[in-house]
């Protein structure tokens, strides 16, 4: 088709140079089995890999445990189900399995995870760094080739460090962030963890200097870097430089929400308690800066193994809550990641963000009603606050419950004191809405004033200058437009689309084509595009190729009132071309 939507634009708090947005989730330590269980060992495990294909990590973990009861001796299935195990957070299970891997291969890592972070959990350092120590590289599979990475670069030295602190030794704990390899990321890591293991020892000088280095890295965007170096600030009395800090991070990142609530507990006078208070929950960041740094990875199981021995150690950490609710979203396992939203306590920086996430999630479950009604009871409470109305506004407007949406996203302008470069998405949206509901002087404004914050925002050019193609004005203008876009999305089809089409309003049915196959070729399942083409080979005198576009274009599930016009030039191809569209 010719218009793209408007793509999803949120923000997610980022540890380190990973991006984390904070998720709830439960650990559960006993394995509940919720898939039937086929009735052999080889069965299962078919089941197993069929689920792990389909992204279902819950019913893969328990097929597989149902294999392994057939097979006990087999330390290729053990160690896949373990995995698994993790990826689910049943530690309860891991543990046993991981105590039978190391049976019978002692430095195999994938054991040796759940092992260090129990140790960790009950306050035993020095068992913490002898299964760390002894986590090896071997073993393992293609599956967990990113976890082990991950685990022997960054992970295991960054947990020794902690464990060397847990055991009263400072030095020895730098002394093991040495082992980390060189590069931006892992130099941003090391500088992080410098700071945390020097603040948590009371080094308050040499934390200050690490926490400085970092922000002058990669990481200068990093949530819990910023919010750690606040809050050091806030504890030597430097309540000034800390707001300051904050204030000029939400210049930057104006919607993060954690900095947010902490300038909010600054300027009130309270205490900022510091992100990380001691080794465990040092641990507990490493793994969580781990999980962040795989969240974007083809496969979401490495990750959330990270994510669930951090929540093991840290049950309240929401950054780790919330990540696994993204992921899980990710997956479209939009009912679980409405459980890990859950987990956030009402006084956590991320409840109001994950209510309107789960309210979206809701309607991805078809609760449409349930989620409208639970983002405007939000409404009711913050007065002053746009966002559960924004959220409600695009619910409606995808839909395609058009007057409804503008009627809520006017009241969400209402809020909005003075538009901002970043509301341009907001004006767009809206302006979506106004012209699908036939109101097309607003929606005209909307896309103007949206263009003046964002002067070469392409999917704004793009709607505009195809919209007034279909209407046969400002030709020349929508064709720069268009041309604007194509050149920053060169292999959007509906953009290249519209490009086409504005070539073929104008009377330049070559040039037409040439554009429109393009189109085709980048987006060969679109009806619109397929009829397009069908118009512009029909006016180049390719009939025979016209007809199977159009033909095709019906195969594809138009509009049901565009069928009878694509039907009528099945039978009578198209009217003679009329003179160019007024350019007025």
């Amino acid at each position: 088709m010719h218009l793209s939507g408007l793509s999803a634009l949120a923000a997610a708090a980022v540890v380190l140079a990973a991006c984390v947005a904070p998720q709830p989730s439960a650990i559960h330590d006993v394995a509940e089995t919720t898939a039937p269980a086929p009735s052999s060992g080889l069965g299962s495990f078919l089941a197993g890999k069929i689920a792990r294909s389909e992204r279902d990590t819950s019913a893969a973990a328990d097929f597989y445990a149902a294999a392994l009861a057939e097979d006990p001796s087999n330390q290729a299935l053990l160690e896949r189900t373990l995995f698994l195990q993790l990826a689910e957070g049943r530690l309860a299970v891991a543990e046993e399995l991981a105590a039978r891997q190391i049976a019978d291969t002692p430095q195999v890592p994938l054991a040796r995870m759940p092992l260090s972070a129990m140790a960790f959990r009950a306050g035993d350092m020095a068992s913490a760094r002898a299964h760390l120590e002894r986590s090896g590289t071997v073993g393992g599979e293609a599956y967990t080739e990113a976890l082990l990475l991950v685990w022997s670069r960054l992970v295991q030295p960054l947990m020794l460090a902690w464990a060397r602190l847990g055991e009263g030794d400072a030095d020895a704990a730098l002394a093991a962030l040495e082992a980390l390899p060189g590069g931006n990321l892992f130099d941003a890591f090391g500088l992080y963890h410098t700071a945390l293991i020097n603040d948590v020892a009371g080094r308050d000088e040499a934390a200050e200097t690490a926490y400085k280095a970092a922000l002058d890295s990669d990481a200068r965007n990093a949530t819990r870097l910023v919010l750690a170096y606040g809050a050091l600030l806030a504890r030597q009395e430097r309540r000034d430089e800390a707001q300051a800090l904050f204030a000029d991070y939400l210049r930057r990142l104006p919607d993060n929400a954690v900095i947010a609530a902490g300038y909010r507990t600054l300027q009130a006078g309270d205490v900022l308690p510091p992100p990380v208070a001691d080794p465990v929950q040092g641990a507990a960041e490493a793994l969580l800066g781990a999980a962040g740094a795989l969240a974007r990875e083809p496969s979401s199981e490495p990750s959330k193994v990270y994510i669930h021995l951090a929540l093991y150690l840290r049950p309240d950490l929401d950054d780790a809550h919330m990540l696994l609710a993204e992921i899980r979203e990710s997956g479209e396992h939009y009912a679980d990641a409405n459980v890990a939203y859950a987990q956030l306590a009402d006084g956590s920086p991320y409840f109001w963000e994950s209510r309107i996430r789960t309210a979206a999630n809701l309607d991805r479950l078809e609760q449409t009603d349930t989620a409208i009604a639970a983002l405007e009871a939000m409404a009711g409470e913050r007065t002053d606050d746009p966002s559960p109305l924004i959220a409600a506004a695009d619910i409606l407007r995808a839909r395609e419950r058009y007057t409804d949406a503008v009627a809520v996203y006017d009241r969400a302008f209402a809020r909005i004191p003075e538009l901002r470069r970043r509301h341009w998405t907001l004006l767009y949206s809206r302006g979506i809405a106004l012209e699908r509901s036939k109101q097309w002087q607003r929606a005209e404004r909307d896309f103007l004033q949206a263009l003046e914050l964002r002067p070469d925002q392409p999917l704004v050019l793009n709607y505009l200058g195809y919209s007034w193609t279909e209407q046969g004005v400002n030709l020349d203008q929508a064709r720069e437009m268009i041309e604007k876009a194509v050149a920053q999305r060169p292999n959007d089809g509906y953009v290249v689309d519209s490009l086409g089409w504005a070539y073929f309003r104008m009377g330049d049915y070559d040039e037409a084509v040439e554009h429109l196959e393009r189109a085709v070729e980048l987006r060969p399942e679109d009806p619109v595009i397929n009829e397009h083409l069908g118009d512009a080979y029909w006016r180049v005198g390719r009939q025979l190729e016209a007809g199977f576009q159009w033909r095709r274009a019906l195969t594809l599930g138009p509009a049901a009132e565009q069928v009878p016009f694509i039907e009528a030039k099945l039978s009578n191809g198209l009217p003679p071309a009329q003179p160019r569209p007024d350019n007025g």
